[in-house]
């Protein structure tokens, strides 16, 4: 079973190196990774090349490309579409351990699963900030998988991707709400901490970015044709907003984030 992981960039070299060095220290060996870059200026594309041999060595397989696009879920379409695994994963951040891969393998295989996902934390300045445990919900009250850990078969994305870019950013929230309709698929999630994901990203940045967000949930209950919409976007409301103020912000053991 070979898992593609794909990775979005721009002018981003520090996270960059963070994210090889992830994959590579991961004990799985069949991993593709797919790193879109666009066209970023700060020494990205030099340092992709100078890892090029430690793929190589650690009998890891790199696909990399690096031109202009038009934002983040962009660069996510195109890295899903040079990916050629059984199973793929957006992510950008660094993992947790390194046995997450071949986890996430172990669990696959052995339930013939679609699809799974896991824990995560969110931190900022070396603190977690929010936590979120991995497990399983109802994802009409307002749950969702964290995207960084959603390990699904590359068929699913034939079948409902590829993300939106109409959205900025909630197209994997709509990628997501396709595959929970449906009833078909086989899940099971990994309830321990996978990825240490850095905080700041489109939906997390700041309040302005925040409202864009749930605008954009109620456009995807709407697009979706999810009854009662609006009542499962309030739920995911609160969902984020409980995780943040009651969440106790520990530091992290430093080899995490390191």
């Amino acid at each position: 079973m070979t898992i593609s992981i794909l990775s979005t960039f721009y002018n981003d070299k520090e996270m960059l190196k963070r994210m090889m060095d992830s994959v590579l220290e991961q004990d799985y060996p069949d991993i593709e990774h797919v790193i879109t870059d666009a066209a970023s200026t700060d020494g990205s594309v030099e340092l992709i090349k100078e890892y090029q041999s430690k793929y190589e060595e650690s009998g890891k397989k790199l696909v990399w490309l690096s031109e202009r696009d038009r934002g983040l879920h962009d660069g996510d379409n195109k890295a899903a579409a040079l990916a050629t695994g059984d199973y793929m994963m957006f992510g950008s951040d660094p993992y947790t351990g390194t046995d997450i891969i071949s986890t996430f393998a172990a669990v696959l295989e052995k339930g013939n699963l679609d699809y799974s996902y896991g824990g995560i934390y969110f931190h900022k300045d070396g603190k977690i900030i929010r936590t979120w445990s991995g497990k399983p919900g109802n994802w009409r009250l307002g749950w969702m998988a964290a995207t960084p850990t959603l390990c699904f078969r590359r068929a699913l994305w034939e079948k409902y991707g590829p993300f939106d870019l109409d959205y900025v950013s909630a197209s994997d929230y709509k990628f997501q709400i396709r595959l929970f309709k449906d009833k078909t698929l086989r899940s099971e999630s990994i309830q321990r901490p996978l990825v240490c994901y850095y905080a700041g990203g489109v939906s997390n940045n700041g309040i302005k970015s925040n409202l864009v967000s749930i605008k954009e949930n109620f456009r995807v209950m709407r697009e979706e044709k999810v009854p009662f919409g609006w009542f499962t976007v309030i739920c995911k409301m609160f969902i984020a907003s409980f995780a943040y103020i009651f969440h106790s912000h520990k530091k992290i053991d430093a080899e995490v984030h390191s």
